[in-house]
């Protein structure tokens, strides 16, 4: 499946040339034997289920059957799994609920499982993560969906009401990382994945270890959920399960099952059992080993019947992976991706290694007029078959040449093969694999983007290159020279409508505008028509500028190319809001007009023209955050461990804001402050504090999550909404001051 035709003719090359670089006795990549894995907790952050729901009805007859039966039975309605809620429906937490999340993964495990089957596509193997083992017994048929849907709401139930914990996932080898535990700690291994484990345990147990160096050097990601789970604590909740399924009806699976306990083959008479599960929920999911004998079980098709590609990524990294005999199917895309690339996408795929029923129910929609084209099963070998070589047709004037291919091995290709495989972990890679859905993170991200500029001399913005992370898009990016965006320094978050002004967000403290994605995307959704551009950081002779009045006079250069007039909407997060700031000031005092400053959880003080360091809570805080990411502690300075670039450059940034002195500006303001943490009273209070600043008004407005979460899903949606809300010009503020000059 491809959006144009330049992108079809881009992976019909990247066929070719893994044709050409198959052995010559070969044999076409067929379907195989298949396996199914299931994800588990914290891979559902939106309505996963959309595309698949619309398109393909073996998974709607599934889902909506399930789906009535948990609204009947537990008065949880599923729906947002499969659709958005228009307006305020939807609470911004639902996906965060425990019990939720993993109904929504059982129900859509069964309903991918159920479409497949309807389809011809038996497994020969299933291997589910944590809850996601309980969608694999299900499709083997050890319950029924009924059952085993009833099942999963008590285990969810049970498990939530548990002590409160923590659980947190390390990049690195298992082994090193349990020889760093405390001995007798608190803190255990939960699940022993591919290259990473996640350690959970009490809330104030993980907080310590965090906060030591046990961990120091080691990529950290916390887990979103407030429970520790596959530990000691779960104890409670796996005998609530066990006494809950002595009055289940069950029977052995009649599909072979990998065992997260064990990561062997399950025993079939042992899954049947109430003891084999409730173990299951106390001890660690040794997913490294299961997924070891997975992939020496003779499976060539690996197919992921949930949200994202986690369980697919784990494979890839893992040492009995082959890129070159097997293949990995997605069939649902991340959050910010369009909902029905991935899905065509798995369907193409299923249906190129023979599966033919797969795109029958997308294709019979499309109506008799729906134009179809055949291509040959067969490869042209560049010459016209009868001897004659016509002319080379001059492109038209004005017209862009298409994108030359790279050698197929070689030359600058083979650099972008090295630093793609090295940056990922992974063995090799094909034109159409997928930077996020292989595991890749933002900060991967921006490693990744680096080494492309130093090995090739291409400066490819970090945010562009996440809007089509294919490998094959960076292929055809840096062979055409066309890497470096019309204007440096500005990536564009979301496209908008011709003719509409855009917002400018500014990059955050490591430079790119990454956070903003899924914010861009929601304002999209919710019905702005602004293009949505971000200010990152441009290679700069000079060196990167590290004070707070440089980072706005370089971000005042590139704004004034992409938009040479006024009026001006900026905005930015956290320490880009305090950017954004001095860069609306630069341009009012050139007498350009701006006509909104929107600071997202951050903010100036009113110092009456001091440095920022003499406000104590800007001291403190910026004292921290600079310790922070010099010792690679906090939630984005563990991020920045493996990159000391980065780290220097946050480090320097937060100490240049402490000198920084913020002056009063004309034009109105809107603070969307993170409500977690917010005492009551707070926003008003805020709002007393800072109306000083800004002559045009300032509003301050308490938006869902925290700091850190407030960009990201479920809560880009209602603060997208809520800044959709004060983005129109005309738009009066509450007790707003008017200026003639904002």
């Amino acid at each position: 499946m491809a959006r144009d035709a330049g992108q079809a003719v881009r992976l019909l090359r990247g066929v070719a040339e893994r044709e050409a670089a198959r052995d010559a006795g070969a044999k076409p990549r067929k379907l195989g034997k298949v396996a199914f894995v299931l994800p588990g907790q914290g891979t559902l952050r939106h309505a996963a289920g959309a595309a698949a729901h619309r398109a393909l009805p073996g998974f709607r007859a599934a889902f909506d059957a399930l789906r009535k039966h948990v609204l009947d039975e537990h008065g949880i309605d599923l729906t947002p799994v499969v659709e958005d809620y228009p307006g305020d429906g939807t609470p911004d937490d639902w996906f965060a609920d425990t019990v939720h999340q993993q109904l929504a993964l059982f129900a859509l495990g069964h309903a991918f499982g159920s479409q497949l089957r309807e389809w011809g596509i038996r497994p020969a193997a299933l291997l589910g993560n944590s809850v996601g083992e309980y969608a694999a017994a299900a499709l083997a048929g050890v319950w029924s969906p009924q059952d085993a849907a009833d099942l999963v709401f008590r285990r969810a139930r049970a498990m939530w009401d548990t002590e409160p914990g923590r659980m947190v996932s390390v990049t690195g080898d298992a082994r090193e990382i349990a020889a760093r535990l405390p001995a007798g700690g608190e803190v255990t291994v939960a699940v022993e994945g591919a290259g990473s484990v996640v350690l959970s345990g009490p809330e104030r147990a993980v907080e310590d270890l965090l906060a030591g160096d046990a961990l120091a050097g080691l990529p950290l990601t916390p887990v979103h959920t407030r429970r520790a789970f596959h530990s000691k604590a779960m104890e409670p909740a796996a005998e609530a399960v066990r006494a809950y399924l002595s009055s289940v009806p069950a029977r052995p699976p009649r599909l072979p099952l990998i065992s997260n306990s064990t990561g062997d083959w399950a025993d079939p008479a042992r899954v049947a059992e109430p003891g084999y599960w409730a173990t299951q929920l106390r001890s660690p999911v040794l997913l490294a080993r299961a997924m070891e004998t997975l992939l020496a079980s003779g499976c060539t098709t690996y197919v992921e019947l949930g949200p994202g590609s986690s369980m697919l990524g784990g494979l890839r990294r893992s040492p009995g992976w082959d890129a070159t005999a097997f293949t990995a199917v997605r069939l649902t895309g991340r959050p910010d991706e369009p909902a029905d690339d991935a899905l065509l996408a798995a369907l193409g795929t299923l249906w190129e290694l023979g599966a033919d029923r797969a795109l029958g129910d997308v294709l019979e929609p499309a109506g008799p007029g729906a134009p179809r084209c055949s291509l040959p099963g067969y490869r042209f070998q560049g010459e016209d078959p009868r001897g004659e070589r016509r002319p080379a047709r001059a492109p038209a004037p004005g017209a862009s040449a298409a994108p030359r291919a790279l050698p197929a091995r070689g030359g600058t290709r083979a650099v972008l093969e090295e630093v793609w495989c090295r940056t990922l972990g992974v063995a090799a890679v094909r034109d159409d694999d997928d930077f996020f859905a292989l595991g890749g993170e933002s900060l991967m991200a921006v490693t990744l983007m680096s080494a492309v500029r130093e090995r090739t001399g291409h400066a490819l913005s970090v945010t562009d290159f996440s809007r089509r992370p294919l490998f094959g898009e960076l292929v055809a990016a840096v062979a055409a020279g066309a890497v470096t965006p019309s204007v440096p320094g500005v990536a564009t978050l979301a496209e908008g409508r011709p003719g509409q002004r855009p917002l400018f967000l500014v990059s955050d403290a490591v430079g790119n505008a990454l956070p903003y994605r899924e914010l861009a995307g929601e304002l999209a959704v919710a019905g702005s028509g602004r293009p949505v551009l971000g200010l990152e950081d441009t290679d700069d002779p000079r060196g990167t500028p590290r004070t707070v009045g440089a980072l706005a006079a370089a971000h005042l250069a590139t704004l004034l190319r992409a938009q040479p007039e006024g009026p001006y909407t900026l905005g930015g997060w956290s320490y880009g809001a305090v950017v954004a700031h001095e860069l609306a000031r630069l341009l009012i005092r050139r007498g350009e007009h701006v006509d909104l400053l929107v600071c997202l959880d951050g903010f100036v003080p009113d110092t009456a023209g001091l440095p920022v360091g003499l406000a104590p809570e800007f001291l403190r805080a910026g004292l921290r955050h600079q310790a922070e990411a010099l010792l690679g502690v906090g939630p984005l300075a563990r991020r920045l461990r493996t990159d000391p670039v980065l780290r220097r450059r946050f480090a320097a940034r937060q100490a240049g804001l402490l000198r920084y002195r913020p002056r009063p500006l004309p034009c109105r303001a809107v603070l969307f402050k993170a409500a977690e943490g917010l005492p009551p009273g707070g926003a008003d209070r805020l709002r007393a504090r800072l109306d000083g600043l800004y002559g045009g008004g300032l509003r301050v407005e308490p938006v869902p999550g925290d700091h850190w979460s407030m960009l990201a899903a479920p809560h880009a949606a209602p603060l997208a909404r809520g800044l959709l809300g004060v983005l129109d010009p005309g738009e009066q503020l509450s007790g707003e001051k008017r200026s003639d000059h904002g």
